[in-house]
């Protein structure tokens, strides 16, 4: 299993466990790391495909594989969602909304057990 495999399981699994233990904040940062990890995976569809034509549903000819994503693709991802958040974090509280950035603190801080996880697991 590859380790993109590996983090999109564990993902999914942990937001199961998420939901069933209705984990709201937990649910909506797997979420959005496993759209993150699909965005990251989304092959470029450059000029060539400024005209698309609608296919009958199945049709195969618009199928293609999505984007192989190494260790190093997905640290970064991980980075950049993590310092997103803090940054996110930072802006809040220096504008006095100090609840809403604990929120975000939470959220990075959950982001950040990934990005160990896959960082201890690449060793």
């Amino acid at each position: 299993m590859s380790d993109l495999q590996e983090l999109t399981a564990r993902l999914r699994v942990d937001l199961k466990a998420a939901m069933r233990g209705r984990c709201l904040a937990e649910v909506k940062v797997l979420r959005g790391l496993i759209a993150a990890i699909d965005d990251a995976q989304a092959v470029p569809v450059g000029s060539l495909h400024e005209t698309y034509v609608v296919r009958a549903f199945g049709d195969p000819s618009v199928e293609v594989p999505r984007r192989d994503l190494g260790v190093e693709d997905l640290r970064r991802l991980l980075e950049s969602e993590s310092a997103a958040r803090f940054a996110a974090a930072e802006e809040y509280r220096a504008a006095g909304h100090h609840d809403r950035a604990e929120e975000l603190t939470a959220a990075a801080k959950i982001v950040g057990r990934y990005l160990d996880r896959l960082v201890a697991g690449g060793e």
